[in-house]
């Protein structure tokens, strides 16, 4: 097992599309800033932009879209299926290693690849408000908020990644992998939204545990135990229906 991960790990240092993952996630943050900077100037005699919006909404932007969950998408889409396309899977299963072992070790690299990209992401955005709004906005309780959303937030990630591995591994196709894995990111949380309608009476909202849905709906501030526990259940049950799955397919499937 620890052969099959180093060699995972190997991959994934010399894997351009993890790079380019985190080179595409700063851009946009830039980008962000850009942006907001263009809204502040445009207000002319009102209250500056960046005083009215705290650096936790800024952070917040980051996962306030489908944009990280299809960065994720196509980073492992290309990741799990490249070795399919050159062969080297059909050698790696050919060598008598069990299948679960294989697969299951490309999903912890997978996993612990997402950690880099969110805490990259989440430093750019950190470095540009404080060139923009100065240290006084990181006082009072901001640290012990950001700790929570970020925990939170990576859970759900690590957990959407593994959902990605999942469907990376059922398509072994490049674009069918990378078009289903974008699908996964964007239409579930409009088939969560039609199904909140049917229980908005009930005070049940099912489109809450959703990955994405739930990412995009975190608070910024005011956590409870009970969000917290719920949060980390959510991406504990996706996680482990995803790698539950996957190692089934995986064990039963051809390897051309």
């Amino acid at each position: 097992m620890m052969g099959l991960l180093s060699a995972e790990g190997y991959k994934l240092i010399k894997s351009k599309s993890f790079y380019i993952s985190i080179a595409v996630v700063v851009g946009v943050v830039l980008l962000m800033f850009g942006t907001l900077s263009m809204a502040d100037r445009m207000e002319v005699g009102e209250p500056s932009l960046w005083e009215e919006i705290s650096v936790m909404e800024i952070v917040g932007q980051i996962f306030s879209g489908d944009f990280f969950p299809c960065v994720l998408a196509v980073f492992v889409s290309i990741f799990v299926i490249g070795e399919y396309g050159s062969g080297m899977m059909k050698n790696v299963a050919g060598k008598g290693q069990r299948r679960w072992k294989i697969f299951l070790s490309k999903l912890i690299i997978t996993e612990l690849a997402v950690i880099p990209v969110v805490l990259v992401g989440m430093a750019a955005c950190l470095l540009w408000s404080f060139f923009v709004k100065g240290g006084a906005a990181f006082t009072g309780e901001f640290w012990y908020n950001l700790t929570i959303y970020l925990g939170i937030q990576m859970v759900l990630e690590m957990a959407l990644a593994a959902v990605f591995v999942l469907s990376g591994d059922l398509c072994r196709n490049y674009a069918s992998g990378i078009s289903l894995g974008i699908g996964i990111a964007a239409f579930p949380v409009l088939i969560g939204e039609g199904l909140n309608l049917l229980f908005k009476n009930s005070g049940f909202t099912p489109s809450e545990y959703w990955l994405v849905s739930r990412s995009v709906n975190c608070p910024y501030e005011g956590f409870t135990g009970g969000y917290i526990a719920e949060s980390y259940l959510v991406a504990f049950f996706w996680l482990v229906l995803a790698a539950g799955l996957g190692i089934w397919h995986f064990s039963r499937a051809d390897i051309k």
